[in-house]
C-alpha cells in the first residue's frame, strides 16, 4: 500500500519541480529583453518629457527644472531607502568633498543640455550630443599621448562632418541652442575625463552617486536660479498651471525620469551583456531621432539636414562598435593597433 501511494506522489513532485524550472527559465529568457526595452524606452521618453515641459508648455526656466529634478531625486531615493526598496550608504562628507568637482561638472552638463533642448529640435539635439566622444578623444590624444586607432579617427570625423552638414541644412538654426549644446558637450567630456583621471566614482553605487550629485548640486542650483532671475517667473508659471492635469503629469514624469533611467540602466547591465547595453544605447538614439521628426510638432524635412543627421548617426554607431570591440580586445590580451 505504501509503495503504491508513494510512486504517484513522487511523480507529482517531480512534475512540479520541472514546471518550476521551466517557469524560471522562461522568466530569465524574458528578463533580458524586457530590461533592454525598459532602458531604451525610458531614455527616449526622458528626452521628450523634458522637451515637452520646456517647449510645448513654454517652461523655459531650465535651471529651475533641473533644481526640481534634483530635489525629487533626493526625496524619492530617501523614501525608497526608508521603505527597504534599496540600500544607501550613510552620507560621508569626505566622499562628498571628493565628488564636488564631478558633481558640478555633471550638473553643469545637464543644465546646458536642458537649455539646448529647449531651443533645438530633438533630432538636432541628439546629433550635437554625439560630438562628446570626439572631444574626449582629442583630449586623450593631445594631453595624454594616447594612441588612437585609424577606425576611431574615421568614425569621429564622420560624426563631426555629419553634425556640420546637419547644422548647415537646419532651417530653424538657433545660435543660442547650438551654443548651449556645444557647451554641454564640452562639460560632459570634462566630466568623463575627470572621472577617468581621479577615479572619484570608484567604489560607489549608482544610487549613492545619484544621491551625492543631487545633494551637492541643490545649493548651487538654488543660488543660480535666484541670481539669474528664473525663480520668480518659474514659480508664477507653476502656480498658474498647478490645476492643469496634463502639464503636472508631464512635469512629474520629467522629474522622476532621471531616477527611473538610473534603475533601467542597472537592470539592463545586470540582465544582458555589455554589447546589448551598447546596442540599446545606439538604438535609443535612432528612435529618438526618428520620433523627433513627428512628435511635439515635428521637424520640417530638409534633405541636407536629414542627410547630415544620418551621417552623424552612422558615425556615432560605428564609434560605439569600435570602442566595444577594442574593450573586448584589451580584455582578451590581444594587442590593439593605433596611429
Amino acid at each position: 500500500m505504501n509503495r503504491g501511494g508513494t510512486a504517484p506522489q513522487s511523480e507529482f513532485q517531480d512534475l512540479m519541480v520541472g514546471k518550476n524550472r521551466t517557469g524560471s527559465l522562461l522568466a530569465e529568457a524574458y528578463l533580458g529583453p524586457a530590461s533592454s526595452l525598459l532602458y531604451g524606452g525610458v531614455a527616449v521618453s526622458m528626452v521628450f518629457f523634458n522637451k515637452a515641459v520646456l517647449s510645448v508648455y513654454d517652461f523655459k526656466e531650465s535651471n529651475v527644472l533641473l533644481l526640481l529634478q534634483m530635489i525629487a531625486a533626493v526625496g524619492v531615493l530617501v523614501l525608497l531607502h526608508a521603505g527597504g526598496a534599496l540600500v544607501l550608504e550613510p552620507v560621508s562628507w569626505h566622499r562628498a568633498k571628493a565628488l564636488v568637482p564631478v558633481a558640478l561638472l555633471y550638473n553643469a552638463n545637464v543644465a546646458f543640455a536642458l537649455a539646448s533642448l529647449g531651443n533645438l529640435n530633438v533630432p538636432m539635439y541628439n546629433t550635437m550630443k554625439r560630438l562628446t566622444p570626439s572631444l574626449v578623444l582629442a583630449h586623450d590624444y593631445v594631453f595624454s599621448g594616447a594612441g588612437v586607432s585609424r577606425e576611431v579617427v574615421q568614425s569621429v570625423m564622420l560624426t563631426v562632418s555629419g553634425c556640420l552638414v546637419a547644422g548647415y541644412g537646419d532651417l530653424a538654426f538657433d545660435p543660442f541652442g547650438y551654443a548651449m549644446a556645444a557647451t554641454s558637450c564640452i562639460l560632459q567630456a570634462s566630466y568623463l575625463v575627470t572621472v577617468q583621471k581621479t577615479g572619484a566614482e570608484k567604489g560607489i553605487s549608482s544610487n549613492d552617486l545619484l544621491l551625492y550629485n543631487a545633494i551637492l548640486s541643490i545649493p548651487v542650483l538654488l543660488l543660480v536660479v535666484l541670481l539669474d532671475g528664473e525663480f520668480h517667473p518659474a514659480m508664477t508659471k507653476l502656480y498658474a498651471r498647478s490645476a492643469e492635469f496634463n502639464f503636472m503629469s508631464v512635469l512629474l514624469a520629467s522629474l522622476l525620469m532621471g531616477i527611473l533611467l538610473n534603475y533601467a540602466i542597472f537592470l539592463c547591465t545586470q540582465n544582458n551583456s555589455a554589447l546589448t547595453t551598447c546596442i540599446v544605447g545606439v538604438l535609443k538614439g535612432v528612435a529618438a531621432t526618428g520620433l523627433g521628426y513627428f512628435l511635439l510638432g515635428g521637424v520640417k524635412f530638409v534633405p541636407l539636414n536629414f542627410a547630415g543627421i544620418m551621417i552623424n548617426l552612422v558615425g556615432g554607431t560605428w564609434y560605439t562598435y569600435i570602442k566595444y570591440r577594442e574593450k573586448q580586445t584589451r580584455s582578451s590580451g590581444k594587442p590593439a593597433f593605433s596611429v
